[in-house]
């Protein structure tokens, strides 16, 4: 059975994970282009603060929250969070272990390894999507799991997005791809996930 408190819960949690994805680009974005991860993270905590209000107000009509449920979902996320950090850490290692082995003045100009570490935040994304895909299941919101595959292709579009803005940059503002996938994927990201938490929070038809 379908439970209002259940979808306002999903979406206060989805709303969370959406504003630290945006405060995250934040610091990944220029002066200028702070100002849209800036409304977004207003957004996702209106969002999230609408759907605890909204949680708290229907729970005497009922919920699937149950001690086992919580239980279950808190080991998943940590089982999730920990697979998260080992792949985040096999790829971070080649550079951990060259900087490591280098001299304490050469450690600035260590380059093995490094593009990988570019690839994180992909990770995360993909990472976070999987865990929007948890909430569903755990809560029996189906809904979300249109969020869930919407939030990977989020954090896979970003890299060609990146690589098409790029070419079109005047070349006085030339900036690797790098450095435009990153805010994307935050953007990106979060976008996808508020959406899904204001979907999630709306009454249904």
């Amino acid at each position: 059975m379908a439970y209002a408190s259940d979808d306002a819960l999903a979406a206060t949690a989805v709303a969370v994970l959406a504003a630290l994805w945006f405060a995250w680009t934040v610091r990944h974005s220029g002066p200028w282009g702070r100002i849209i991860p800036v409304a977004g993270l207003a957004l996702a905590g209106v969002v999230a603060t609408a759907g605890v209000l909204t949680a708290v107000g229907t729970w005497p009509d009922g919920t699937a929250v149950t001690g086992r449920v919580v239980s279950i979902y808190v080991a998943a996320l940590l089982v999730h969070g920990a697979l998260t950090r080992l792949c985040a850490g096999l790829i971070a290692s080649k550079y951990r272990r060259a900087v490591a082995a280098a001299k304490d003045e050469d450690k600035a100009g260590v380059t093995a390894g490094k593009p990988r570490l570019h690839l994180i935040p992909t990770v995360v994304a993909i990472s976070t999507a999987i865990q929007v895909a948890v909430i569903a299941n755990t809560l029996a919101v189906p809904g979300l799991y249109l969020g869930a595959v919407a939030g990977f292709l989020a954090a896979v579009l970003a890299w060609p997005l990146g690589w098409a803005l790029r070419t079109v940059v005047r070349s006085r503002n030339h900036r690797p791809t790098a450095a435009l996938a990153h805010p994307l994927t935050g953007l990106l990201t979060g976008a996808v996930l508020v959406g899904a938490a204001v979907w999630t929070l709306l009454p249904p038809p």
